[in-house]
């Protein structure tokens, strides 16, 4: 049967025959369904969620505004919340729901042990092959599909297994579905073999089968934990700089011009479903195993106090005393995207309440105020507020970087910027009578 259906895969591939089940439609796996259906197969969207799926079946989603992609529709393109209807009739079925950690920061991995015993007790007979998306550790995928088919008794179907990491990068260009290389994993070659040329169809970039799923699994952690270490050595290095009376960015430059540096830029956090939640998929299984990782949990304890740093250097830059009244220009964790999570910008709005700022407003082109958590001040025009003691560029959208900063500047009690991500020109604020400072820059010269 294993050979029977590596041939009906490898000739539904050809013949874009193949239905193809995309469970879980966030910033990932809606992208991901529509690249399929873009390509020509049946693809199926499944969510838990039935306000997401109505809001599809009416063409409604941020993500694919913000990522310039619409929504299909038409025979060959399904949403629903339903798996017991859906799944009979797939060939294949990817995974892409979210692997958060939990207040413990604990891997919490429940969604996935959902979303494949869902799968699992929908199928009765046939084949079918699960890949999984989601960050995990190694030998999560070989263990959930099997527990699930161990919990399903009157289980008869042939159910193969595969592992391909996901590893988009939401709003930045080059970076989408169809343009990144992948890395596929399966319990036998043959099947990453297969599987290899289905994902080569939807992107430009290599597909590489690897040995195992296990071996796709690790690389994704590894991916994630060396760049969030990478970025803490750059935020490690906008703390120290400054006190050397060096800025940090020029120094970064001048580096850069050695052919192996690897470059990053300092900000006032990080944020978003990968970079602070894989590395505690790594820290944890590293000590499973009897493993004291040194350099990972030290760079998550870096980056997740870069909020507080950056709270301290704003009072700092404010005279030593916390302005009463901020504005903070972008909310997401990135630019040009709605996405919020994990942003560092709350805990940077919590450091400044505590060390008394009185009154924080919150402008994000992208994200409704309405959608903003407690204790957030969401406005939505930026310019309409008086009494303003400090800017506070957060993330840098197009739209706040392309905004009118003179005229901004006439509202403020004081023209006041601090660049928490170093994409504005100091000079250009310093010659029309801006006071400025930004992550990473000495305020005067001070030596240690």
């Amino acid at each position: 049967m294993h050979s029977d259906y590596l041939n009906y895969l490898s000739e539904g591939i050809k013949s874009k025959k193949l239905t193809i089940a995309v469970v879980g439609l966030g910033y990932v796996g809606l992208p991901t369904a529509i690249s399929f259906h873009v390509a020509g197969y049946n693809v199926i969207g499944i969510d838990k969620s039935e306000i997401l799926v109505n809001k599809l079946r009416e063409g409604e989603s941020p993500i694919t505004a913000e990522i310039g992609i619409s929504i299909p529709n038409g025979s060959r393109w399904e949403v629903t919340s339903n798996y017991e209807s859906s799944i009979p009739k797939c060939d294949l079925a990817i995974v892409c729901v979210p692997t958060p950690v939990n207040e413990n920061l604990q891997p919490d991995i429940s969604s996935v042990g959902s979303a494949i015993n869902s799968i699992i007790s929908s199928r009765i007979s046939g084949s079918l092959a699960i890949i999984l998306e989601s960050t995990v550790q190694p030998g999560t995928t070989r263990k959930c599909i099997n527990d699930a088919i161990s919990d399903n008794q009157n289980f008869s179907a042939e159910i193969f297994m595969a592992y391909c990491p996901e590893r988009v990068s939401p709003g930045e260009g080059g970076f989408g579905v169809g343009e990144v290389s992948r890395v596929i994993g399966a319990q036998s070659i043959g099947l990453a073999n297969v599987l290899a040329e289905l994902y080569g169809t939807i992107t430009s970039g290599e597909v590489k089968p690897v040995s195992s799923m296990e071996v796709a699994e690790a690389s994704k952690l590894v991916e994630n934990a060396q760049r969030d270490i990478d970025i803490a050595f750059s935020n490690e290095l906008a703390i120290l700089l400054p006190k050397l009376g060096l800025d940090v960015e020029e120094v970064l430059s001048a580096a850069s011009t050695k052919w192996n540096f690897h470059r990053h830029t300092p900000g006032i956090g990080v944020g978003g479903h990968c970079i602070p939640i894989d590395p505690h998929y790594y820290i944890e299984i590293a000590k499973k195993n009897g493993v004291s990782s040194a350099m990972s949990p030290a760079a998550r304890d870096l980056n997740s106090s870069m909020p507080t740093h950056s709270a301290h250097e704003i009072v700092r830059f404010c005279g030593g005393e916390a302005p009463n009244k901020v504005l903070v220009l972008g909310f997401s964790y990135k630019p040009n995207i709605s996405d919020s999570r994990e942003t560092p910008v709350l805990p940077l709005i919590d450091s400044m309440l505590e060390l008394g700022t009185k009154e924080i407003l919150v402008w994000d082109p992208l994200i409704e105020t309405s959608s903003l958590p407690d204790p957030i001040i969401g406005i939505s025009d930026p310019f309409s507020h008086k009494d303003v003691e400090c800017i506070v560029l957060a993330t840098a959208h197009e739209k706040i970087l392309e905004m009118d900063w003179e005229e901004l500047k006439k509202t403020l009690l004081i023209p006041r910027i601090f660049d928490g991500r170093r994409c504005l020109e100091p000079s250009i604020f310093l010659e029309k009578g801006w006071d400025f400072h930004a992550i990473g820059k000495p305020l005067g010269r001070e030596f240690i």
